[in-house]
């Protein structure tokens, strides 16, 4: 082979079966990731057929399950990011460990935030809004939800793990099964339908909590009796190592805290336009359920692009077929989260219209989706780049460094001096707090040309 095209083999992958893999990859886990964002999408718009105010309660009352889903899903990561090492290694019995050592520590983890929420609801409502109805509101939502903490944590890390060996039907068949299921039983508990109680928002919590019950024991039953892989039995829970719970919380940690930096701080969007008035929390939550549901796309394919990461990298490949892969992971955020925000603009509207929504709320509802659309490119290079190609390297620092800068120290600033203090427009309120994301997206790129990220973690 001669120099030139070896020099154009280290730019980008061209062979179609690397992306058809991550494809293969990413396809349940945005359909897993859509049927859970649906839920929230379809319990906003039942509850905003009762009125608006329970419609912009549970929507911040689900600001503090985003934060802990959040940190859930980095020591999720955490786990995920060894185990894929360890698949492309093929050592099992690690693996088998790793399962046992991340659900110990998750459950922790969550009966330690489930406690917190259920003893200090109204404190905790109270970060995210100052009106006394959608505060009350949001208490009767999380005193019921707070329970389906433990089981969604355990579900997310046994998801993760999965992952990890390549194996996603699990996530899909089992998110079939339990959001549909969450669905139907919110609209029963919240309208009273087919002789159910009418609970309201707090239908909407005991809907979520019975469902995700159910998502764990079907989850479980996959595991311990269907998985062919590893054939897990359930003593394996008690799996014990020392080496791997250390290789665990050196990698898990840093992401857990990037994960926790960055969570708490995109929460604060909320905190600061709840602050303003209500009509501007509706227009915000509008407009983030249609970004959240655009990034089911997007996060979908940032696993699938950690997963190939982790696999290429434990299994001992070269730096020149990393630098490839990595820029071709980045390439691949780029043109995904343009797509993404070219449907933004076009659905914008009529995502708006299934709404029952006052003039100004919808007014700006759409104006807050315009911002998200041009900020989805760099998205998409943030989410392949800083999140997944970095952390199956074994760099979590980075990330969390780099949200304290740009999250805490710039933009949150900026955005509360803009909004409490020279009283500027929501719009450039958001825009600021947006901006993060562009920040991030351009220290990820520069991060992966230095190759200083690549660790192999299954080396001894």
């Amino acid at each position: 082979m001669n120099g030139a095209s070896e020099k154009r083999m280290t730019a980008f992958v061209t062979r179609s079966s690397f992306y058809r893999n991550i494809l293969i990859l990413a396809l349940p886990i945005i359909l897993q990731q859509f049927l859970r964002v649906s839920v929230d999408t379809l319990d906003s718009i039942m509850l905003g057929q009762i009125d608006q105010i329970q419609m912009s309660a549970v929507s911040q009352a689900q600001q503090i399950f985003f934060v802990f889903y959040t940190v859930c899903n980095g020591f999720a990561v955490g786990c995920c990011v060894l185990i894929s090492q360890y698949w492309g290694k093929r050592d099992l019995d690690s693996i088998r460990t790793l399962f046992a050592v991340g659900v110990r520590y998750i459950a922790v983890f969550a009966i330690a935030v489930a406690a917190v929420v259920m003893i200090w609801p109204d404190k905790v409502m109270r970060i995210y809004s100052s009106d006394p109805e959608l505060i009350a509101l949001g208490v009767s939502y999380l005193r019921i939800a707070a329970l389906m903490y433990l089981p969604c944590a355990v579900s997310s890390m046994l998801f993760a793990c999965c992952r990890g060996i390549e194996e996603m039907k699990v996530s899909f068949t089992t998110n079939a099964i339990s959001y549909p299921l969450n669905i139907v039983l919110d609209y029963c508990f919240i309208f009273g339908a087919f002789g159910f109680p009418e609970l309201g928002i707090r239908g909407a919590a005991c809907g979520a909590v019975i469902a995700r019950l159910v998502e764990l024991g079907v989850l479980c039953r996959f595991i311990f009796r269907r998985e062919k892989r590893l054939k897990l039995v359930p003593r394996d829970m008690l799996r014990k190592d020392k080496k791997l719970s250390r290789d665990f919380l050196r990698v898990g940690t840093p992401i857990v805290a990037h994960e926790m930096i960055w969570s708490t701080g995109t929460t604060a969007g909320s905190s600061i336009t709840g602050q303003m008035s209500t009509v501007i929390v509706t227009g915000y939550n509008v407009a983030n359920v249609l970004y959240q549901l655009m990034a089911c796309v997007m996060n979908g394919i940032l696993h699938a692009c950690s997963v190939t990461m982790g696999k290429t990298i434990g299994a001992g490949a070269g730096k020149d077929k990393i630098r490839q892969e990595a820029y071709t992971m980045v390439l691949i955020g780029c043109v995904g989260g343009t797509v993404l925000g070219v449907m933004t603009l076009l659905v914008g509207s009529a995502f708006v219209s299934i709404y029952t929504l006052t003039p100004d709320a919808a007014e700006y509802a759409r104006w807050f989706m315009v911002i998200f659309a041009m900020i989805w490119p760099f998205s998409g290079m943030e989410m392949t780049g800083m999140i997944a190609t970095l952390r199956a390297g074994g760099d979590g620092k980075t990330g969390f460094i780099t949200d304290i800068f740009t999250m805490w120290l710039i933009t949150i600033p900026l955005a509360s001096l803009s909004a409490f203090v020279l009283g500027l427009s929501p719009y450039v309120v958001i825009s600021i707090i947006k901006f993060n994301i562009v920040l991030e997206a351009l220290v990820g790129i520069f991060r992966i040309r230095t190759m200083k990220w690549v660790r192999n973690l299954t080396s001894a």
